[in-house]
């Protein structure tokens, strides 16, 4: 089994009454993921923009936030093409670990809104990371920044964060640290 950590990065609404934010929330427009064996050895990395079809502004606390402006992502593929590609890429054995719970909602979320087969009929096995450091390293109820694991396991920094392939590849690094996730 490869375990495959995955970060998203999405857009919003400005207008927190948009009336889209009934449709979709949140609209991811990056995927970045890194592939590790049994071993916790990067294997491989997974990286795309995508083009949004719902939210034609970015944000301006996203845009702040992640250095993403609208412009880059014009000629990008549509969220499902990359989909496709990126599962295909996951393989067959493969289990998810995210910084917390949320990039998995939300990934749910626009599989189905864009007409994707969910990834699974329930509730599915997924490494918390956020968590598992907490609970590896301290009260196992506090929930710290990737950046402040990052700080506190002494993990080499190199790039920025809060981008999707960095942020999928630091926290990578801190699942690497802990003894038995």
């Amino acid at each position: 089994m490869e375990y495959i950590v995955l970060d998203l990065e999405w857009n919003q609404a400005q207008d927190p009454w948009d009336e889209r934010n009934k449709m979709l929330t949140f609209e991811i427009i990056e995927i970045g993921a890194v592939k590790l064996n049994s071993r916790m050895e990067i294997l491989d990395t997974f990286h795309e923009m995508i083009r949004p079809q719902v939210y034609d502004t970015m944000h301006r606390v996203t845009e702040k936030l992640i250095g993403i402006h609208m412009e880059e992502l014009e000629n990008c593929r549509f969220f499902a093409d990359v989909m496709a590609d990126f599962l295909k890429w996951c393989g067959d054995s493969y289990i998810f670990g995210t910084w917390g719970p949320q990039d998995l909602t939300e990934l749910q979320r626009n599989m189905r809104f864009f007409g994707m087969d969910p990834l699974g009929s329930g509730p599915f096995r997924f490494y918390d990371i956020q968590k598992l450091f907490s609970l590896s390293f301290e009260d196992g109820k506090s929930r710290r920044s990737l950046e402040y694991a990052v700080d506190f396991l002494k993990i080499e920094k190199g790039e920025d964060f809060h981008r999707a392939l960095s942020d999928a590849y630091y926290t990578a690094k801190v699942l690497e640290k802990i003894e038995d996730p």
